[in-house]
Formats: C-alpha cells, structure tokens, sequence
C-alpha cells in the first residue's frame, strides 16, 4: 500500500512539474502571437537600415522562466520580425556563439520578414564563448555601404563576456557612423551584472536605449518597441508661433530659442525627415523689402538648425514676403499672425 501510496504521489508530482512548466513555456508560443500594425498616419522611418546581433553562445541554453534563454531569444526576434513586417528597409542578422567568433546568418540587403526569419531558423542551436565585440566589429562592415540611419538591435543575456572588449567595439561602431547610428540592447533573463553592461552599451549610441525580453514580449509592447526604434512622429507642418526677430531684420531674439529648440528636437528624433522653411511677413513696406526680408528669416532659421546639428541636405528655405497671408493687415493683431515662419514636410 504504501508503495502504490508513493508511486501515486511521485506520478501527480511529475504531471503537475510539467503542467507549470508548460504554462509557463506558451510565452513562446508564436501561434498565440497576432502582431499589432505599425502603419498609420503621422509615422515616418527612424531608420533606413537596421542590423540585428543575436547571442548564440552557451550560457543561453540556461533555463529562464521554464524555458532557455536561446528559445526566448528567437521568439523575441521573431516577434519583432513579424510587427515590422512590410517597412522599407536594408536589413541584417549576425549571431556569436557557436564556437565561432561571429556568423552573418542574413543581409545585408532589401529587409523581407520572410528572408530574416530564415536567418534566424539557421540558429539552430547555442554553444561556445561570447564575443559580443567581434559581432560588433564585423556589423561595422556590413553597415559600410549604407547611407542613411541605422539601428543596432543586440539581444543577449550578456554573461560571460568582455565588458572592456564589448564596449570599446561599441565606441568603434559609434564613431564610424556617428549620428547615423542608434544601439539598442534587449537582455535576455534577468542577469543583474548582464543588465548593467547591456545599458552602459546601449549609451554609447547615444541615440538609443536598454530594454529586456520580458518587458517587449507582449503584441503591445512589441509595438512600442518596434515603433520607438524603427519610427518616428512624423514632423507636421507648423507655424513656429512667438517666433520674433529684431525690427526691421533677421536676427532673431533670444526669446525665440526655446522656441526653435523644440522644433530642432523634432528633427534630430525624425532624422529621415526633409524640411522647408517658409518666411512670411505682413505688408508694411514696399514688395521687394519684404521679399527679401521674409528670404532672409527663413534663411536664419534655417542657420539655427544646421548650427545646431541638422544635416543642411534635410533643409531648404524660401520667403514669400506678404503674399500668402493668414489674417488681415488691417490690425496689429491681424499683422502678427502674418509675420511668421512655418515648416513644411517635404518628404
């Protein structure tokens, strides 16, 4: 009896092991995975190329939440795969691990969801060291012939690697691309030492930021993810209001730089994005004046943003002096509203 009493016990005890195993293993269930759609209006690319770098060494077949870190992994970047689907953009995979330092698993070319996911199936497997910095130096070649943004996605549960190495790759990759790149780390498991070095990369780029598997997995949050690294709002067309230079000149006031300093954020966040700049003026003066002068704020705008780091083939400028006005010159208050500069997308 009381062999029978233990052999039931040990058979419940096993069926409930794999039951909680299993429940929580449907994280990486992709059937149960719908993307959310990133196309809509007022979005733009953030990034004309992106390049993934994913961790195939042997720490990621530690087990994670009832499943390895290398499956997370891949479901993860599968998940990202699938929301992004359908975005116009160059597009690479390289992994390290396996007992090599680093493998090109696909691209560099004309991103498909269906061409990376086949990079990502010849992952079959993780084992060997981690030389992150090699993925690192070897992605700054594949990026050699790219014009235009780029984002650097690497996943990875960052144990058992270089700290000093992997940064100094990541500071290398920086300073080839400079403002044309932005590093992006997701971690994989909850290493604390591996969060930490995954953040300090991440910083590097400046541009970018630190994430974790966990907190992107979701439809959702995969979104948002996807959205903050591969787009961004696009730059409408608006009037800078309170926007003021000195009479009679375009030297513009000091109290117009908090002003210009928002709209610059929005172009340094939308790097893609072309702009025109349009002076307007109201009609005190005779034609050619305000001709001229509306021709001349645009232009000293358009200075200011350029000074301030905005490529100049982004801008272009024209002045319409009192020919396109939005209120009446009959009043002060109707002269005001005319006497402005606007931002037009162009692209």
């Amino acid at each position: 009896m009381k062999t029978d009493r233990f052999k039931t016990m040990l058979i419940v005890f096993v069926v409930l092991l794999f039951a909680g195993c299993a429940g929580q293993q449907v994280k990486t269930d992709m059937s149960a995975f719908t993307p959310v759609a990133l196309e809509g209006k007022g979005f733009t690319l953030k990034a004309d190329n992106f390049l993934v770098i994913m961790d195939t060494s042997a720490s990621m077949n530690e087990l994670y939440k009832g499943d390895s870190k290398f499956s997370l992994e891949k479901g993860t970047i599968d998940r990202m795969n699938r929301t992004i689907a359908g975005l116009d953009l160059k597009g690479a995979l390289r992994a390290f691990g396996q007992g090599r330092d680093t493998t090109l698993l696909y691209g560099l070319t004309d991103y498909t969801a269906s061409g990376l996911k086949e990079g990502l199936v010849k992952a079959s497997y993780a084992d060997g060291n981690s030389p992150l910095y090699a993925a690192i130096n070897y992605a700054k070649e594949d990026l050699q012939s790219t014009s235009g943004p780029i984002a650097l996605i690497i996943f990875s549960d960052a144990k058992e690697m270089d700290k000093t190495l992997a940064i100094n790759s990541a500071k290398g990759i920086k300073e080839a691309f400079g403002d044309r790149i932005c590093i992006y780390t997701v971690l994989i498991g909850d290493d604390e030492t591996g969060r930490k070095l995954m953040k300090e990369i991440s910083e590097v780029g400046s541009c970018g930021f630190a994430t974790d598997a966990d907190s992107i997995f979701s439809a959702r949050d995969m979104a948002d993810f996807s959205r903050e690294v591969f787009l961004g709002d696009r730059v409408k067309s608006w009037v800078l209001t309170g926007i003021e230079f000195e009479f009679a000149s375009a030297a513009i006031t000091s109290d117009s730089r908090p002003i210009l300093d928002k709209a610059l954020k929005v172009l340094k966040d939308n790097p893609s994005v072309k702009v025109r700049i349009e002076g307007h003026t109201d009609n005190i003066g005779s034609e050619s004046y305000n001709q001229i002068l509306s021709e001349n704020r645009a232009k000293a705008v358009m200075n200011y943003f350029i000074e301030k780091g905005v490529s100049a083939n982004r801008l272009s400028s024209v002045g319409y002096g009192y020919t396109r006005p939005v209120s009446g010159n009959e009043t002060a208050e109707g002269r005001n509203k005319n006497r402005r500069v606007e931002l037009i997308t162009v692209k």
